[in-house]
């Protein structure tokens, strides 16, 4: 098994994009070891990718008072499960209008 250094890893890294063959058959016929190989593309294809490329977040305007309110105290909330896994919680009778703005912005 070979071991490239990092600018050649690089280089194997463009030609296996090339090939068009499957990272196991493009590692068998560069005797590569499988599992370096996919650190060296992930590495590769998170630094291409970068930070400038993110769009920047959206924010909006909260309203913060001073305690709860009475419905969310009285354990009325309405739950939101968003695709990221989050889950946002409103006080019954929320604003709906907050509420679509708020996951527009939150996607």
């Amino acid at each position: 098994m070979r071991r490239p250094g990092p600018e050649e890893w690089l280089k194997l890294i463009e030609e296996f994009r090339a090939s068009g063959l499957q990272q196991k058959e493009f590692c068998a016929k560069q005797d590569l070891s499988l599992s370096t190989f996919q650190f060296w593309l992930y590495r590769k294809t998170k630094r291409s990718s970068g930070s400038e490329s993110k769009p920047a977040p959206t924010f909006l305007p909260v309203e913060v008072v001073a305690s709860p309110a009475p419905l969310a105290r009285a354990g009325k909330l309405v739950e939101v499960a968003l695709r990221s896994g989050a889950v946002v919680r409103f006080a019954t009778g929320t604003d709906t209008r907050y509420i679509a703005e708020l996951l527009a912005a939150l996607g």
